[in-house]
Formats: structure tokens, C-alpha cells, sequence
């Protein structure tokens, strides 16, 4: 192998004594000043000489993602499981959609590749990483970690007819979709790769968010080339997502980490995929712990048409102000979209606390309308959560089969938030907020709620045409917080979710930091500069203190009488206990879960009158 400085890049190639039937790997490194080493991509390179090919035309791979723990260590049972499953097969070689470890600063990631790395030597196949958020970061010497011991960010595995493409969804920098710098290494890597099946590998499938601004200028650069699928992981569940210019895009499921809650029928399952190329024809099958299954098992059509279906079933919200018992009239719908008469039972179950004046309802929905009945709800206060359920089922004339209609009663409480009547000093001194209610985290996950020698929280919220102000008091036993960016969540940190967008605040190891997890108009998953935080400690009371700007909530109207849908916890890790593991109180239930989870709203009042 020779090697080629040059500009800001380095450049591995072969030489020109491999032929055809050789396997080839075109590795690129941003220049950070680390030096080459024999990493995990460079090893399976080896491997893959070593190895001759069967048949000039048959290339067999497995394709994983998100092997990860659920902790620092520990390496999920599922993915040791399928390494059995592979040295069994003998593939060509394994390619990881990324997701590798749980991530963290650079003093702790030495044990998590030293156990992931081990784990992978007892894979007879090469095994291939791609490079994914857990896996990164931005921190330079987490990236420089990666590339010695992992392997590089773009790199391309050739073997036989076969040429697998990694991408990196990872790159540093505010961007929507891959960069221009990383599309056109794309391009010049597609025009220099003669090969009959390309597939692309990244790990966050842009490709599912925002397709015309994030993925068509890839679209279009792969178009006149034999791509023939693209992988991404992130997700942790499985999904053919659909397949457009010929080109499949799968999420590749999870390999271990959680599924999060998705249902199995949504692809929310360990499992793997078994690719085949056989002359100018490949396939791919979905391979799930002890049975093979088809690749189409679960496509994101499947999976829109079971929302459609479930959607028959529509209960309308009930509001109430927060902390009040509440006692309104509830609509119930029943829409038919079949061209037969629907006829559902359902059944109301009532947790403590809440009553509904009708137990039981029959509906029938003539074909194209909705049915329409009215009961009404009442609770009381101050715990409201799990609200009433009503569920049935109802027949599916196209396939015979019964559909299972399940609806939580939509109850909304609603939080009252004052307007500042003057910009907010974020210094974690509430002297300020004297006029924001503060509204007590009454639910716990893995500790006692009530249980105040170990965590209570509160949290205040006010704002002004220019800012979301955000408070957040906390009374902790134990203050602890070794980590930063995207796994302070691990330790003592406050997450909070507004109107689909998920942001993390913590006193880390290298100060106040802002983490936006997730927003609806881009992917960026990294620490945000320009967010005003301030996290004051004074004995066991820790306040955080921060003022978002209107362009960093876009889809929040701050405007009098608007409201936004909101929620948020407080992470407690406490390595001297009362209890040791991570537990955490929330504001709502299943707010741990990200958007799966009841919301309070937000309702923004005018400013007070003088």
C-alpha cells in the first residue's frame, strides 16, 4: 500500500499490482495530526486479502447497527448472540452501522473499545465500523481516538463485484445533510469505483427527516451510478423505508441497543440483515433471533397504513389548568375508512382517580363517515397520569384480520406562563421569577418520587418575544457529573423536550454545557454556543438557570396566548446512594421515553397589567 500527502487529507490507496478480485480500501482521514495506525478498518482489510473469493461474482455480507450498552460497559447479549450467528454463516465481512459504544469523554472510552474490540476478535468475518454519534462526538480527541483505534469517517470496502461506501453523518459544523466538502469525496470516490452493486453505509438516516434538503443532493450525485441500497442505523428498529431510482433505503435495526418502546410489528426488535450478490442480482433478508424473515417484513408503508388504521380511533383532548382537578365533556370518534359498515366495542379502563360516565361504548360508523359519542371525564388532582385507556377492536375487511384500536384519553394539563417584563440576567439567582409558578416533578423513574433526601425538583418557565426562559431547582443529595456533550443524561443533568425538539443542560467537566439532542428542521446532535446557561451550586440545591432565543425555538410562537406542548426531567446519578443507579423524576410520565410521552402545555399569558 502506498501512501499520497495531500492537501488537509490523507489518502490511502492501493497499488497497482491488486487486480480485480482483490479486495481494496480507500481510506480518508481529516488531517487532527494523529498518526496512522493499524486500527479495526485496517484489520479487516487484512483479512479480507487474506481471504480469496469463492466465486468472481458471489459476495455474501452482514449488515448490524447499534450494538451499544445500555451503560459504560456491558455489551448487549443480542450482539454476542449474533456474533455466533456469523462465525456460523462466514460471510465476506460485517458492516456496523455505527452506534458502537455508549460514548463519553476521552478518559473513558479506553475500556469501552478495549471490551467492544474484544468482542469483535472473536469474529472470524472482517467487521467494518461506521462512525455514529456515540461513537464521535466532537470533541478532537474522541475523534482522534476513533480514527487510531476505529478506523477513518469515509472509507470504501470493495470486494468482488461488491463496493460498500461509509459516509459519516457525524461531521463537525452546522449543516444540513452531508457537507459539500464530504458530497464531493463522494463523487469523485463513485466516478473512481468500478463495481456492478454499491451500497452506501451512514448511521443517521438523513435520508428519512428531510429528503429535499438533507439527502437529494445525494439522490441526484448517485443517480447515474449502480447504488443499489442505503444503509443507516440510529433509529434502533427495522424499516425499509422505501426504495426510489431503484435505490432501497433500509434502517438497519438494532444490534442490541434499546428499541425504545417501538412495537415489533413497527420493526422494534434485535435483528441483523444477510446481504447476497450473485452476478448482477442481489437480496437481502431480515434475519431476527431464530428466525429468517423477508426483507420487506416491515416497510415504512406497512408502518403508515398501521398508523392509518389505529387513527380509526380518535378521542379529543381535555384540558385543565395544572394541579386542579379537572371535569369535562370528551368526544369519541370512530372513523370508517372501508367501504363496509364498522362496528367496534370498547371499553374504558380507569386508573385511580379518574372516572368516565360511560364504561362501555358500541359504535358503528357507516363506510367513509365517523361516529361521533360523548362521555364525560373527571379526575382529581394532583397526580393525573396514566389517564384513562379505551380500547377494542374492530375487523379489517381488507385482510380478515382484527385491528386493535387502543387510545389514552389525550389530557393535556396546562401551565400558565408568565411574561418577563424585562430580559431575564442568567446568573442562576432567581430573583426574577418571582411571578413563574414552579411546578413540582412529581413522577420517578427507579427512585421514590416523595422521597426528598434523595432528589425533588421543580421547574419555572417565563418568556418574552426574544426568549424561552427556563428554571430549573433541584435539591440532591449528591451532586455528580463526569461526562459531557451528548452522555451527560448518564449523570446529574436536566433534560426537556418543547415542541419536538430535545435539549439537555448540565454543569459538565468542561462547564455549563447546552446539548440539542433533536430539532424538527435539522440533525445536529452536538453542544450549542450562544445559549445563555448559568448551573449554581450551594450545598445540596443545584439551580440551572438558561434563556434560548427565539431563532434557537423556531417552531415556538412566543406570542401571547400561544402554547407549546413541553416536558422535562431531572437526571440523578449518585455513586455514594441512597441509590447508585441512574433514576431520574419527571414532569410527565414516559418523558424518559422522548416524544412518546404525555406533554403539559405551555400557555404564554400577556404581561401583567400595571
Amino acid at each position: 500500500m502506498s501512501i499520497r500527502l495531500t492537501s488537509k487529507k490523507y489518502h490511502f490507496r492501493t497499488t497497482d499490482r491488486m487486480t480485480a478480485r482483490t479486495v481494496w480500501l480507500l481510506l480518508v482521514l481529516p488531517c487532527c495530526g494523529a498518526a496512522w495506525t493499524e486500527n479495526l478498518a485496517e484489520q479487516s482489510l487484512k483479512k479480507l486479502e487474506s481471504a480469496p473469493l469463492a466465486s468472481p461474482d458471489a459476495v455474501d455480507f452482514a449488515v448490524c447497527a447499534d450494538p451499544q450498552p445500555g451503560g459504560l460497559l456491558g455489551t448487549p447479549q443480542a450482539f454476542l448472540d449474533m456474533i455466533q450467528d456469523w462465525n456460523a454463516w462466514n460471510p465476506d465481512f460485517i458492516v456496523c452501522a455505527g452506534d458502537m459504544i455508549m460514548g463519553g469523554p476521552p478518559d473513558q472510552l479506553g475500556p469501552m473499545w478495549d471490551e467492544f474490540l474484544g468482542h469483535v476478535e472473536r469474529i472470524r468475518a472482517p467487521f467494518f465500523p461506521v462512525p455514529g454519534n456515540h461513537d464521535v462526538g466532537d470533541d478532537p480527541e474522541v475523534l482522534r481516538i476513533y480514527q487510531e483505534r476505529v478506523g477513518p469517517f469515509n472509507y470504501v470496502i470493495r470486494r468482488g463485484p461488491v463496493a460498500c461506501i461509509v459516509l459519516n453523518t457525524e461531521e463537525r459544523g452546522d449543516h444540513d445533510g452531508l457537507s459539500k466538502e464530504q458530497r464531493q469525496w463522494l463523487a469523485d470516490t463513485l466516478a473512481a469505483t468500478p463495481a456492478r452493486h454499491i451500497f452506501l453505509f451512514l448511521h443517521v438516516p438523513i435520508f428519512a427527516y428531510n429528503w429535499e434538503r438533507d439527502w437529494k443532493p445525494v439522490a441526484d450525485l448517485i443517480r447515474p451510478y449502480p447504488v443499489r441500497a442505503v444503509f443507516a442505523g440510529h433509529e434502533h428498529y427495522y424499516r425499509l423505508w422505501d426504495t426510489r431510482d431503484g435505490v432501497a433505503y433500509i434502517v438497519s435495526g438494532s444490534a442490541g441497543g434499546s428499541t425504545r418502546g417501538t412495537p415489533e410489528e413497527e420493526g422494534g426488535f434485535f435483528c441483523w440483515l444477510m446481504i447476497r450478490a450473485r452476478g448482477d442480482a442481489w437480496s437481502w433478508s431480515l434475519v431476527k433471533p431464530g428466525s429468517l424473515m423477508p426483507a420487506d417484513a416491515v416497510t415504512q408503508a406497512a408502518v403508515d397504513r398501521l398508523a392509518e388504521l389505529r387513527g380509526i380511533l380518535q378521542i379529543d383532548e381535555v384540558t385543565g389548568p395544572w394541579g386542579e382537578s379537572v371535569t369535562a365533556d370528551c368526544r369519541v370518534h370512530l372513523r370508517n375508512p372501508f367501504d363496509t359498515l364498522l362496528e367496534a366495542t370498547l371499553t374504558w379502563s380507569c386508573p385511580a382517580g379518574w372516572r368516565v360516565s360511560q364504561e362501555t361504548l358500541q359504535m358503528r360508523a357507516a363506510p367513509g363517515e365517523t361516529a361521533t359519542h360523548t362521555v364525560t371525564v373527571s379526575g382529581t388532582g394532583p397526580l393525573y397520569f396514566p389517564a384513562p385507556t379505551l380500547a377494542g377492536t374492530a375487523p379489517d375487511p381488507v385482510t380478515g384480520k382484527q385491528i386493535r384500536l387502543s387510545r389514552e384519553l389525550p389530557y393535556i394539563p396546562e401551565i400558565t406562563v408568565p411574561r418577563s417584563q424585562e430580559p431575564i440576567r442568567v446568573d442562576g439567582v432567581l430573583d426574577e421569577w418571582a411571578e413563574a409558578p414552579a411546578a413540582r416533578l412529581m413522577y420517578g423513574v427507579a427512585c421514590d418520587p416523595g422521597d426528598e433526601n434523595d432528589l425533588a425538583a421543580w421547574v419555572r418557565i417565563m418568556w418574552d418575544p426574544g426568549h424561552f426562559y427556563l428554571a430549573v431547582e433541584t435539591r440532591d443529595n449528591e451532586f455528580h457529573q463526569p461526562f459531557f456533550g451528548d452522555v451527560v443524561w448518564m449523570a446529574d443533568s436536566v433534560e426537556f423536550w418543547v415542541e419536538r425538539s430535545n435539549w439537555s443542560l448540565s454543569l459538565s467537566t468542561k462547564g455549563p454545557q447546552v446539548f440539542l439532542d433533536e430539532r424538527p428542521d435539522k440533525h445536529l446532535d452536538a453542544v450549542v454556543e450562544g445559549i445563555p446557561l448559568a448551573v449554581k451550586r450551594d450545598g445540596d440545591r443545584i439551580t440551572y438557570e438558561a434563556a434560548f432565543p427565539a431563532a434557537e425555538l423556531p417552531q415556538v410562537r412566543l406570542e401571547k396566548g400561544a402554547g407549546a406542548l413541553f416536558s422535562i426531567l431531572v437526571n440523578d446519578l449518585d455513586p455514594n446512594g441512597p441509590l447508585s443507579e441512574r433514576h431520574y423524576l419527571e414532569l410527565t410520565p414516559g418523558a424518559g421515553e422522548h416524544f412518546a410521552c404525555p406533554k403539559a402545555r405551555l400557555v404564554f399569558a400577556p404581561e401583567p397589567e400595571r
